[in-house]
């Protein structure tokens, strides 16, 4: 394996990620909640440096966006093609 080529457990966590969004895309979570109520039921105990490797490979791809606001823990989301859920305006 390659140094770019995510570990097994990293490609594991990342598809069962993918996954969830894919049967829930409107799920968002902390990378602990995403460890916790996403990753486990299905992989079993992984760490979180495992899901937030998995995250950030995810992000990379562009399946996920990190939602960051001050007053909350940062979130992923499904990601969103620019400009959806905006509508057009008239002229």
């Amino acid at each position: 394996m390659d140094a770019q080529s995510p570990s097994r457990e990293v490609a594991a966590a990342a598809e069962v990620i993918r996954q969830h969004l894919l049967q829930h895309p409107q799920a968002s979570d902390t990378a602990e909640g995403i460890q916790r109520w996403w990753v486990l039921p299905q992989l079993g105990e992984v760490s979180l440096q495992v899901v937030e490797a998995a995250l950030a490979l995810l992000e990379t791809e562009g399946v996920i966006q990190r939602l960051q606001q001050a007053w909350a823990p940062t979130a992923y989301l499904a990601a969103r093609p620019q400009g959806e859920g905006r509508r057009p305006t008239d002229h």
